[in-house]
């Protein structure tokens, strides 16, 4: 499978944060719903890239002294381009 599209990273990007919006003010989410809402925008990626890509992104909130879901363990080995958005993301919204 080839490397996740700039697109594919931003629409991941912005769902991570929609849930770790919904737990840091107390609104219920399932991590199930997001990922089946989010599934059919990514080309073809699996259920299981898409949480090995959420857990990268708790590694980079991580490294960045960020808030992160507790729910997705952190996995360190993530693209460049991945962080490029987060910090992108966090440069917008924060």
């Amino acid at each position: 499978m080839a490397d996740w599209s700039k697109q594919e990273v931003a629409l991941i990007v912005a769902d991570y944060f929609q849930m770790l919006s919904a737990e840091m003010t107390g609104k219920p989410y399932t991590k199930s719903a997001h990922r089946e809402r989010l599934t059919p925008l990514l080309n073809g990626r699996t259920k299981g890239s898409v949480e090995f890509k959420h857990q990268n992104i708790s590694a980079i909130l991580i490294e960045l002294g960020q808030p992160y879901l507790k729910g997705y363990a952190p996995r360190y080995n993530y693209q460049t381009l991945l962080k490029e958005v987060v910090i992108d993301w966090l440069y917008h919204n924060l």
